[in-house]
């Protein structure tokens, strides 16, 4: 203990890289990391969620022997405080007895690792080893148990966009960034949400994903390593939201968009966004969409700067099926330009020319009218779902939340919902 006491004191300032240290994770412990292979370790095991009569949320249940064992922690890239937070965390989870001898699977993405282990090196005793589990991406997802988040809602974005050939295991969301509409928890409250996943008393929030649907063409080899593909269209998912917008070009955009085989509207604007309810307080919001609940099914049709005042946004029905063409390219002077972007929840990024077309469903599928039955990604949507059903996996993604006043609560702090004007006494 007098030793202990030594270390801590001269560890009271610590220094990595000339920066400065918190004193709230340092301690007088010096770990040695060692890192291995992710794929040494057993396939992603999915938990049970359960239907409460006495709440709106869902319980999160794993059942013995599948219990919880793999978890992936993903952090806000290139920060200070998120590296020592997730270092805390995973040190707790490893050496702490509460978690100790539940022999948890710590993993991390491979660019984490050198500041993770510079991080870590610098707490635990001489000779002690915490065993961290790596990978490529792919590598990763199929081992994955429970996901943590450590940032803002961008976080969770990203994390939640690297299993798109997989649905989602469930998320816990750490707030560490700067907007946080899908993060209930701060990280002094871990030990509370963490052990109520442990004893299976944690509640879920589910929320729906949609599914864009583009020809091969449209994305450039290196965006289609990570995904799903099948007779030439590749399918990517949106938490958020999906917009088609006019990029650099000084001129309105002009699409046709189709609804369930019927043909909406001719849009001219500078764009258009297909938004879930999770993306309703995003760009949609901006842009004058409304403001859903997660818990309603639909998806939202926002206009961006139409030319007619009379196009206002859309809530439709979540088994819609939306198809948007470019239509028009006689505005754009030079023919090598593309007249409009793909934007897929600011991460996969794309140009769209004259004719190409987007198809967007809701994450399960869509309902085959009479005048919807030439879908040319239709045995793509059969093949995902016998996949799923086989895999016995549920689509969407589930966030570990407090409870049903977490979104009311979200609107009110962080929007300032219905304020009232200040006076200036």
């Amino acid at each position: 203990m007098i030793l202990g006491n030594i270390f801590a004191k001269k560890l009271s300032k610590v220094y990595i890289n000339n920066i400065k240290l918190r004193p709230s994770v340092i301690s007088a412990k010096f770990y040695n990391i060692k890192f291995e292979d992710v794929r040494l370790l057993r396939n992603r095991v999915d938990p049970k969620y359960e239907i409460n009569n006495n709440s709106k949320l869902q319980t999160l249940r794993w059942e013995k022997p599948n219990k919880l064992q793999n978890i992936f922690i993903v952090k806000k890239p290139n920060t200070l405080e998120t590296t020592e937070d997730m270092s805390s965390i995973i040190a707790k989870l490893l050496t702490e007895i509460y978690y100790k001898y539940e022999n948890f699977n710590i993993i991390v993405q491979e660019k984490c690792k050198l500041e993770l282990k510079n991080s870590l090196n610098r707490c635990g005793y001489l000779g002690e080893t915490l065993v961290l589990y790596s990978g490529k991406d792919e590598e990763i997802i199929n081992k994955t148990d429970l996901l943590i988040t450590l940032g803002g809602d961008g976080t969770i974005l990203h994390a939640v966009g690297m299993f798109n050939k997989k649905t989602v295991p469930p998320v816990l969301p750490i707030s560490l960034g700067t907007l946080g509409f899908l993060l209930p928890y701060q990280v002094s409250e871990f030990d509370k949400a963490f052990q109520d996943i442990m004893n299976n008393k944690s509640k879920v929030i589910y929320r729906t994903r949609l599914a864009c649907y583009l020809d091969g063409k449209i994305l450039n080899s290196d965006k289609r390593e990570n995904l799903n593909s099948h007779n030439g269209y590749n399918k990517v998912f949106a938490m958020n939201d999906i917009f088609i917008y006019r990029g650099n070009s000084p001129h309105l955009l002009k699409m046709d968009i189709f609804i369930d085989g019927d043909k909406l509207t001719t849009a001219i604007a500078d764009g258009v966004i297909l938004s879930t309810p999770t993306g309703s307080t995003a760009y949609s919001l901006s842009s004058g969409g409304s403001i859903v609940s997660p818990r309603v099914p639909c998806i939202m049709l926002t206009p961006i700067c139409p030319r007619s005042l009379s196009f206002r946004p859309l809530i439709l029905p979540y088994s819609s099926h939306i198809k948007i063409k470019i239509v028009d390219t006689s505005r754009v002077t030079n023919l090598e330009d593309s007249p409009a972007k793909l934007s897929i929840d600011s991460g996969v990024q794309c140009d769209l020319n004259h004719n190409d077309e987007i198809h967007v469903i809701n994450e399960v599928g869509t309902i085959y009218t009479s005048k919807n039955q030439d879908i040319p990604f239709k045995d793509m949507l059969m093949i995902n779902k016998e996949d799923s059903s086989k895999q016995n996996r549920v689509p969407g993604i589930h966030c570990i939340a407090k409870d049903e006043n977490d979104w009311t609560q979200g609107i009110n702090e962080l929007l300032g919902f219905n304020s009232s004007f200040k006076s200036k006494n």
